[in-house]
């Protein structure tokens, strides 16, 4: 399980006896973790930084603080969540599309793992506008949905390695891997029809209540 995810794993959402492409996450051994869409032509409609709030995102904001390309022009856009250096009090979370170039970039505090922390939250749109797979390719893992599904939100939670591995019963699907530093969970819910959008999370605050 801690290592099994070690590179990059595809997820397939199966769907009416099809398999559509939809995402793809890549773990390093110093727990970087990238996140990114298998589809070549998947243009988010939307995409925004949030605050977590009790383990739910919030304040949805949708500025660019340091990015030189907007989301809706970049090609492949992918997010990379990177722990801090020696000389540095916080991870650094940043966005790029396939050439290299800068979307947005921010300070977070998320590593070391110590606590659930909810680190991005990615909206399928119409699944069956994804594309579809034959068969899968490559190292993989598979939601498997039932036929009524239409659009899927899904979120990304990492635990620390003590953790017990927490399968949510409300969600349609629950994928789990993890690597040396952390437990990855992935679990998808049902949602309303939206266009495909991406929150990630920019800040975290624990509610006392």
């Amino acid at each position: 399980m801690r290592k099994e995810w070690i590179g990059q794993i595809r997820i397939y959402l199966h769907l009416r006896k099809s398999y559509y492409s939809f995402c793809w996450i890549n773990l390093q051994e110093d727990g970087s973790l990238s996140f990114g869409s298998l589809s070549k032509t998947l243009k988010f409609a939307e995409y925004g930084t949030a605050v977590v709030r009790s383990g739910y995102f919030t304040d949805h904001t949708q500025t660019l603080t340091r990015g030189n390309v907007d989301i809706k022009d970049a090609d492949r856009p992918h997010v990379t969540f990177h722990p801090p250096s020696i000389n540095q009090a916080s991870g650094i979370v940043h966005m790029r599309d396939s050439n290299g170039k800068v979307i947005d970039e921010w300070e977070l505090d998320w590593f070391p793992v110590k606590k659930a922390q909810l680190l991005l939250c990615a909206y399928t749109g119409d699944i069956t506008m994804l594309p579809k797979e034959v068969k899968p390719k490559g190292r993989y893992k598979v939601a498997r949905l039932s036929s009524s599904l239409q659009c899927l939100r899904m979120e990304l939670i990492l635990y620390p390695l003590s953790a017990t591995l927490v399968h949510d019963p409300s969600a349609v699907a629950n994928i789990h891997g993890g690597c040396p530093k952390y437990i990855v969970s992935c679990y998808f819910y049902n949602n309303n029809l939206v266009e495909p959008a991406l929150y990630i999370a920019s800040d975290s605050w624990v509610s006392e209540s």
